[in-house]
């Protein structure tokens, strides 16, 4: 099984950045988010998975991330003007590694 891995990918507009991985961490489908997520969001989170799910809730609680599109290997962000990709990169990191390790215990069980 290979090692799972993260990327980043700056984008020419500096206020985005992809964070790519090697495994899928979601279903395949397309899914964006706008802070605060409302209760209309709910039935969209529920779609991705526990562990989708997670990763949007907890991604879009970091200070300074406005938008987040999600797809099966790649959260797309979007930062507020006043913040910095310095603050927001480690949270984002540590939340993907955390669910990249939840999918491989999920796929040993198998």
């Amino acid at each position: 099984m290979p090692v799972p891995k993260i990327v980043i990918y700056k984008h020419p507009n500096p206020e985005f950045r992809s964070f790519l991985t090697t495994v899928e961490i979601s279903p395949p489908r397309v899914e964006h988010f706008i802070k605060p997520i409302d209760n209309n969001a709910e039935g969209l989170l529920n779609r991705l998975g526990i562990i989708g799910s997670q990763i949007v809730r907890e991604i879009i609680a970091i200070p300074g991330v406005m938008e987040l599109r999600i797809n099966p290997k790649e959260i797309l962000l979007k930062k507020e003007l006043s913040s910095s990709w310095s603050e927001i990169e480690k949270p984002v990191i540590e939340i993907l590694n955390r669910a990249l390790r939840k999918k491989q215990i999920r796929i040993i069980k198998h």
